[in-house]
């Protein structure tokens, strides 16, 4: 069994089923029984080596690490897999980076920790411009606020990412106040207060490698999303082949055929960059630039996609009974999840002008 076998066709409609979290905000505890099926199929994850490119290739990590954690995420999208999964990846990269935690590092790959990245202050913070945090070297004390942290009451840790510094916080060290907030996607985002809590180490010293690291994760992102916007394709199409117009299948219609196959051959586009771009990065490229493309790429492809996925579903789209919704919703909010379409142009801008011009950078 690989990966491909656990995020399968047959099993995913029951992986959306048990991934949705209620709705509601505040002080919630996550439901224990949901809980346990996710811890379940974590374990299952770490069983097939879908973990292991966590690993550094120092550490016995796979040469391409990258190329094998875009191809785990894009059979997670039909799925709707919500998980630390993506988070916990960054983490490895910048754990790795700093040198210290190869123990930490096998027991990510064992499916034993899990990490979630805290970066934004408020709402409208870009994850390229990280907020300011508060950090008492002297002690090793880290405070502050960060908001849509996703997963954190199951994480073990807290990797916290600062415009002047980063930490890694143990998440049940006292001090470390959760407060969840409502997710339309029927995801586990939280606000996370640090109250003068314990680091692990004192700072971690990884800020030039955060802008690589970020960019891998905007990869792996974006190979998400393309696998989103294939499952909710593939919902529609069975959709279609069971409404009629004029005593035809609407599936069998010019108008919704046709625009259903221009979206496919985006989506298959855009997975083709998406994995170019991978096997770049683990040939040593710089993909800054092309990560960030095919993420404002595929975050737009998504939203249009599902947007039309619901349209064509007709009323019943709109419906609980019908997992398009749910699709249309997870769009909305994983699209801007590292970034918002609006501020990747701006980075890939900056860094075209950067490739002609080194000054501008």
């Amino acid at each position: 069994m690989n990966v491909a076998e656990l995020f399968h066709e047959e099993l995913n409609p029951v992986l959306r089923r048990l991934g949705a979290r209620a709705k509601g905000a505040g002080p919630v505890p996550p439901d224990e029984e949901d809980t346990e099926v996710r811890r379940g199929v974590w374990s299952t994850l770490a069983e097939l080596d879908g973990l292991r490119p966590a690993l550094p290739p120092r550490l016995g990590g796979p040469a391409d690490a990258l190329a094998r954690r875009v191809h785990a995420a894009e059979l997670m999208g039909p799925a709707l897999y919500q998980s630390p999964y993506l988070d916990t990846m960054i983490a490895a990269d910048l754990l790795a980076a700093d040198g210290r935690h190869d123990a930490l590092l096998a027991s990510i790959a064992s499916g034993e920790r899990t990490c979630a990245l805290a970066v934004r202050e408020h709402a409208a913070d870009e994850p390229g411009v990280p907020a300011s945090l508060v950090l008492d070297r002297g002690r090793g004390l880290v405070g502050g606020t960060r908001r849509f942290v996703a997963f954190a009451a199951e994480a073990d840790f807290l990797l916290v990412i600062g415009a002047d510094g980063h930490a890694l916080v143990p998440a049940d060290e006292p001090g470390v106040r959760l407060h969840r907030q409502d997710d339309i996607g029927r995801g586990d985002l939280y606000r996370v207060t640090l109250d003068g809590v314990a680091a692990v180490t004192d700072g971690l010293l990884v800020g030039p490698h955060y802008p690589a690291a970020l960019a891998r994760g905007r990869l792996q992102q974006a190979a998400f999303l393309t696998g989103l916007t294939r499952g909710a394709l593939e919902l529609t199409v069975d959709r279609l082949q069971q409404r009629s117009a004029f005593d035809r299948p609407l599936a069998k219609q010019q108008a919704p055929a046709f625009r259903l196959a221009a979206l496919a051959a985006e989506a298959t586009a855009v997975s083709s960059m998406v994995h170019a771009v991978a096997d770049d990065a683990d040939g040593g490229a710089d993909i800054r630039l092309t990560a960030a493309q095919a993420l404002f790429l595929a975050a737009d492809l998504a939203r249009e996609a599902t947007a039309e996925a619901v349209h064509l579903h007709g009323a019943a789209g709109l419906t609980e009974e019908y997992d398009v919704s749910v699709f249309y919703r997870c769009a909305a909010v994983e699209s801007v999840r590292l970034g918002s379409p609006t501020q990747l142009r701006l980075e890939a801008a900056r860094l075209l002008a950067a490739a002609h011009d080194p000054t501008s950078e």
